[in-house]
Order: structure tokens, then C-alpha cells, then sequence
């Protein structure tokens, strides 16, 4: 009875990772399907508060909320605050990316001011488009970064990536052009923001990163060599999903484990 009871348990436990496993892998489909954008030019952002006593805050993914993030094994279990990106942060107006990106490092810092723990004892932990603002935020504040699935410049990103396509298309029909992001967003950009980020800040790619372009990943792996030479950089054998579930599942503190490849 308790043999029966145990392989029914690891059945129903099998069932539900491969579940969690297919749910991932649809989500990067979703964002390479034609779909409404909704409201780009909004700034509001959504603030999910934790444990007080936490040391850890998190930025999600663009168009991700966190009820989503949890059962996709996406987001962190304890956290300080987790942050729901403004659908502006990826914005057909350049301004606008801006304006959203400054109004959640904002809110950000007021929590960070609440709590009494030294800047590098915080672990800020951003995934997808949610490193923009995690790296901004940490590099300010001296924190240790967890950077996963990233890219190294927004306006190149927003540019190239499949998943902006609508947002770059948009853009475009109000007679932006690339230059106009790359002036409004001088000096936010993820290579821009490395510089004092706390020792055992760590950066993790996706080696199947549909969302990713390759050139950004490659500029971002580049500036970190270079400028946080003894952060560790690691790779998961993954899509842009897999690979923030896989990483935040492993230990986002944690040295790499043995299924990532650490360069």
C-alpha cells in the first residue's frame, strides 16, 4: 500500500513538472504570435509585497503578471517585493520607456530605504526585460545583481527582437527611428549599469533564447567579461522562459549548478 502510494505521488509530481514544462514552453510562442498590444504608453505598475524580512527583490517580465510568473516557477518563492513591469517599459514612444522604467526603480528605492540591510546584503533578481530595471536598480545602490535572460542595450533590443516586433512597427508609423531610443535612453542601458554592482552578482543566458538576439546577448556577455570580470556568467540549455524557470528553480544565490555551463 505504501509502494502504491509512493509511485501514484511521483506519477501525479511527474504529471505536473511535464504540465509547468509545456506551459513554459508555450509562453515564448506567445510572444512570437501577432497580438494587441493594449496600452503602451501607460507607466503603472503593479508592486506584489512579500516577506518584510526578506532580502531579495524581483522584476518580472513584460507583460507577465505574477499570478502567472508563480505557477510558471518563474517567480522567486520569498521575496521582499516583486514587481509587475508597466506595459511602457517597452514603449513606442522613447520617452515613455523612460518615464517607466525611472517611476519603478523609484518605488523601488523607497522600499529598499524601508529596511535597515546593507545595499550588497539585497539580491536584485531581473528576468526578460525586468533586467533593465533590476540592473539600473542594483548598479545605484552597490546590491548584488541575478541577471536572467538579459540583453545588453534596450534600443537595439526593442529594435531586433521578435517579441517588440508590434512595439517597433508602432514606433515606426509615428516616424521614430532606432537613434531616438538610443538618445532617450543614454545611460540606462544594461552595459551602462555594471560597474558597482555588488560581488556575487551573476548572469545567466538561454543557449535556445528565441526572445534574445544573439548580438545582445553576445554585447552583454562582452561588457560583463570586461567590466565584472569575476562575476560568473552561466548557460542553460533553454528557451527565454525555460530559462528563468530552470534558474530561479536551481538557487538564484546559489553557485552554478552542474546542468549549466559557466564560461
Amino acid at each position: 500500500m505504501t509502494d502504491g502510494g509512493s509511485r501514484e505521488r511521483r506519477g501525479t509530481k511527474a504529471r505536473h513538472a511535464a504540465l509547468v514544462e509545456a506551459m513554459i514552453g508555450s509562453l515564448g510562442r506567445e510572444f512570437l504570435r501577432p497580438q494587441s498590444l493594449g496600452d503602451d504608453t501607460s507607466i503603472a505598475f503593479t508592486r506584489i509585497d512579500g516577506d518584510p524580512k526578506a532580502a531579495l527583490i524581483c522584476f518580472l517580465p513584460w507583460r507577465m503578471p505574477y499570478p502567472l510568473a508563480r505557477v510558471s516557477r518563474i517567480a522567486p518563492k520569498n521575496f521582499l517585493a516583486c514587481y509587475e513591469m508597466p506595459n511602457a517599459i517597452v514603449s513606442s514612444e522613447p520617452e515613455l520607456c523612460v518615464r517607466a522604467l525611472d517611476a519603478v526603480i523609484a518605488d523601488a528605492m523607497g522600499v529598499f530605504a524601508k529596511t535597515r540591510l546593507e545595499p550588497a546584503h539585497l539580491l536584485v533578481v531581473g528576468l526578460s526585460i525586468g533586467t533593465a530595471v533590476a540592473t539600473v536598480f542594483a548598479n545605484r545602490i552597490g546590491a548584488r545583481l541575478c541577471s536572467i535572460a538579459s540583453a545588453d542595450r534596450g534600443d537595439l533590443t526593442l529594435w531586433e527582437s521578435p517579441a517588440s516586433a508590434p512595439v517597433k512597427e508602432l514606433a515606426e508609423a509615428k516616424g521614430y527611428r532606432c537613434a531616438d531610443f538610443t538618445r532617450a535612453l543614454a545611460g540606462l542601458h544594461t552595459i551602462e549599469n555594471l560597474d558597482n554592482l555588488a560581488p556575487g552578482s551573476r548572469f545567466v543566458f538561454g543557449l535556445r533564447d528565441e526572445l534574445i538576439p544573439e548580438p545582445r546577448r553576445q554585447g552583454l556577455i562582452s561588457a560583463v567579461h570586461r567590466i565584472l570580470p569575476a562575476a560568473e556568467v552561466s548557460y542553460v540549455d533553454a528557451g527565454h522562459f525555460g530559462t528563468m524557470s530552470e534558474t530561479v528553480r536551481h538557487g538564484l544565490g546559489a553557485l552554478s549548478p552542474v546542468h549549466l555551463a559557466r564560461t
